[in-house]
């Protein structure tokens, strides 16, 4: 009798653990977490020129739309690699509250070495309210393209010296001359137009000063933390303070969303116009409030961006107000 009790009780109360874990419903369930993005490379290393898939996953509430990058986003979003086409959006229910939305694009890289990916922003949006999101950077390596006998190549002979004749050392003595005299004059006609714009009252136009700001930015090398964010703000103040003053949006004071949504409610506006806007400052956003750390090569691209898009918005409005003039009645 002692021994089927204790046969019993070996077997039961193993039994009564699972049955309790079933009473109380398993397991405790984890706290929902905030949005989470990642991107995903289909190779561990590719070749110059090879296509590959690059694929972009964020885990967001039920409640927010993901919005992804459009493919012509050029280097400014996606830096080393080049995008060919884009997929459509999937998307997964991971629970009741949770979505889990993927994208593939097919990218290639002409980049030596390894091709670097920067942040890749994601708009979630819940009624009027939008969040950014970014992917971590990575870095993915680019095998040479040579073959495996590139150990037989050998750099160049030397060149052998010929003598040479009076006369081209008479004609390289003229031609320094003429250069050294083309600089001069050309340094004094630079001063003197500086001099002029200097001693000229403030009548440029908005386009003009906002290139000219962007132009300064090409002299600056952001490598650290300060001087990235510094050439940021630069680069997005001499946006916004051409969109007040020739656009008439308030773009000083608010938010890069609400800086698109009152371009959006404008009918000149293109609107291929406003999303390259809203990439450069999305962009820049990731600098100054999530600590991206961009490359300065990428800075680069970033500004020429900027510049493209500034002339794309003072094309636009030239237009519109010729067609307001054409479209005034002529007085008798």
């Amino acid at each position: 009798m002692q021994r089927r009790m204790r046969g019993w009780t070996w077997i039961g109360g193993p039994l009564l653990v699972v049955l309790g874990l079933l009473h109380a419903g398993g397991p405790p369930a984890r706290a929902q977490s905030g949005p989470r993005v990642e991107a995903r490379v289909s190779a561990d290393s590719v070749k110059v020129g090879e296509r590959f898939t690059l694929t972009l996953v964020v885990t967001r509430a039920a409640g927010r739309d993901a919005t992804f990058p459009s493919v012509d986003a050029g280097s400014a979003v996606f830096g080393d690699l080049h995008a060919v086409r884009r997929g459509a959006v999937r998307t997964r229910r991971s629970s009741t509250a949770r979505r889990v939305d993927s994208v593939a694009y097919e990218v290639t890289t002409f980049a030596l070495d390894s091709a670097h990916v920067p942040v890749l922003p994601v708009r979630l949006a819940s009624g009027g309210d939008t969040t950014v999101v970014g992917t971590p950077p990575r870095t993915v390596p680019v095998v040479s393209v040579v073959g495996p006998d590139a150990k037989a190549l050998r750099t160049p002979a030397a060149l052998i010296p010929f003598s040479r004749p009076a006369w081209a050392w008479g004609l390289l003595a003229l031609l320094t001359a003429a250069a050294l005299g083309g600089g001069a004059y050309g340094w004094w006609r630079w001063r003197g137009r500086d001099a002029d714009e200097a001693d000229a009252p403030e009548a440029a136009s908005a386009y003009e000063a906002a290139s000219a700001r962007l132009g300064r930015l090409e002299r600056r090398h952001p490598s650290g933390p300060e001087a990235a964010e510094a050439f940021y703000v630069d680069l997005t103040e001499a946006l916004r303070v051409y969109l007040v003053r020739r656009i008439g949006v308030r773009a000083l004071e608010q938010t890069t969303a609400e800086v698109v949504a009152a371009l959006r409610r404008r009918p000149t506006m293109h609107e291929e116009t406003i999303r390259r806007l809203q990439a450069v400052l999305e962009q820049a956003d990731l600098v100054k409030f999530a600590d991206a750390q961009p490359s300065p090569a990428e800075s680069r691209s970033v500004l020429e961006e900027a510049q493209a898009v500034l002339d794309a918005l003072e094309a636009t409005r030239r237009r519109h107000d010729a067609q307001a003039t054409d479209d005034t009645p002529s007085s008798a």
